[in-house]
This record gives structure tokens, sequence and C-alpha cells, in this order.
């Protein structure tokens, strides 16, 4: 087995050392190292170890981690040879919380601005025939997917949660002849992330509750929330310094906009205890200035 594995989710203020210090409780080490960036010299979150028994990297795989009341996530490094596959380009993009008043064709005439497409999938409930929230556009060109990424998209006067969809088989089965009786054949084309704004996890600035599939609820997800309409000048220690009064917080996450700088609008924090994530979603919050 390998010894060398990577660390995601390591606090801002955690340098070599402190990884060094956490990780050693768990076998002597090879080599522990928390990357920088050149420019600033700060952490940029992740860093590599290496254990020198196969036995002990086992044994941390295998554990729940959390350092400076943060959850780390833990893997196996993947080798750098292996992560010279070329990217492909994607033409497929996944839309969720699309409002019941949006039809089909509103769905196209927003996005057909960036683009042709070539193939457009919004699932229907079998019982109630209306659409479940969710859709799938295909693009003549990748370009339109990278132009449409960088912008911010609101249908029936709420913000949509957009993503690529990249399917993680080449010869999965296209979207057009998918069935429409479950959500979790689509999990092959979307990312965690967009996942949980999609369905299930507690949500602010949206009604609580189910509102994607067939009566979905959050069970399993009861410590994490999903916060969207978040304001440009907000960030992770804002979300943190926030939320924090509500309870113990394992995790802030803003996803980044590749194409700009800033993040994409929306975040996620999870709590340590059960039952938060619940009650801080049935509250009103302001953020930055930002009331839902």
């Amino acid at each position: 087995m390998d010894r060398k594995l990577v660390v995601l989710g390591i606090p801002w203020e955690v340098d070599t050392e402190g990884l060094r210090e956490y990780m050693s409780n768990y076998g002597d080490l090879e080599d522990c190292i928390v990357m920088k960036e050149r420019s600033t010299g700060r952490s940029r979150g992740f860093g590599y170890v290496t254990f020198a028994s196969a036995n002990d990297a086992k044994s941390v795989l295998s554990r729940e981690h959390i350092l400076g009341e943060r959850l780390l996530e833990v893997k196996i490094a993947t080798p750098k040879e292996e992560m010279k596959s070329p990217v492909k380009k994607v033409t497929r993009i996944f839309v969720a919380r699309i409002p019941l008043s949006v039809d089909e064709s509103t769905f196209q005439r927003h996005f057909e601005e960036y683009g042709e497409i070539t193939d457009l999938y919004m699932p229907k409930d079998q019982v109630s025939k209306a659409h479940r929230g969710f859709g799938f556009i295909t693009f003549a060109s990748a370009g339109s997917v990278e132009n449409l990424m960088a912008d911010t998209h609101e249908l029936g006067g709420a913000t949509v949660v957009v993503d690529r969809a990249t399917p993680k088989e080449d010869d999965f089965k296209p979207i057009n002849r998918m069935s429409q009786g479950g959500y979790g054949a689509y999990n092959a084309y979307i990312s965690a992330a967009t996942r949980y704004a999609a369905v299930g996890a507690p949500t602010l600035y949206d009604h609580p509750g189910p509102v994607y599939g067939r009566g979905e609820s959050s069970r399993g997800m009861g410590k994490k929330i999903f916060v969207g309409r978040l304001p440009q000048e907000a960030n992770v220690d804002d979300l943190r310094h926030y939320f924090g009064r509500f309870g113990r917080i394992l995790d802030v996450y803003v996803p980044k906009d590749p194409k700009r700088s800033g993040h994409r609008g929306f975040g996620f924090v999870t709590f340590a205890e059960d039952g938060v994530a619940d009650r801080v979603s049935h509250r009103s919050h302001e953020i930055c200035g930002q009331q839902d």
C-alpha cells in the first residue's frame, strides 16, 4: 500500500510543523509538507505526509481527523504521472434550483444566448408531471460552457446553481435516454458540492425542506448547510464568525470562481453537532448586508 497521503482542508494557520505534530501521533514520518503560494508564502490549504510504515498510513485513512476545528480530508496521494492526463473539454452543464414556474422553453431561451444547444433535458415527476427542479443542457461548443460559468444565472427570479456536468465514464448512456425514476444516475455527472446545493442539504435564502426529487429530505446531511446569494465581499472567515454563534463548526467552504477573482456566490458550512443545520436553516440571516 502507498505510504504517501494528501491532506486536504488544512486550516490556513497550520504550517508544516503543525501538520507534522498532528500526524506524528499516528506513526513515524519520513516527510511532511504544507504547500504554500510562491508569491505570498501563504498556505494553500493542503499538504502531503509520508509515513515510514504502510500500516500507519492505512490506519490514518480509516479515521476521521479534525485539526483546528476543521475536518480534514485524507486520501492516498495520486502519482504525478497519473495527474498529467489531458483535461477533457466539457460541453454539458447541470442546472439546479430551477423554480417550478420556469418551463422548458424559458430554460432554453436563457442558455441559448451562450451558444448552440444540441440537447436539453428537464426530468419530470411521474406523478405531478412538473419538472423536478433541475436539468441538463449540452452545447455544441465547450467555449459556451466556459463563458456561462463566468456569470451568475437567474431564472424565474431565483439564482440557480450551475456546474459543469462531466461523466465519470466515457460510455455512460446519453442523458435523453436516462431513467426519470430516481436521482442516483445523475450523480455520475455532478460534483459533490453541486449535489449538496441541489438535493438535501438544508439551505439558507431558500425555504428548507424537500425541493428536488420526490420528497427527498435532508436525512444524513443534518450537519451541513448550503449558503446561497453570498455577497462577493463575504469570505470564509465571515461565514465562520457568523455561524459560529450557532454551534461548533468543522468546516467552511466557499468555491472560488475560476474565471475571475472572487467566489461563485455560495458556500457550505458543516457543524459538529446534529440538528444545528436544521435549526439555522429556519432562521433569517444577514451576512455582509445581504439578507434573505
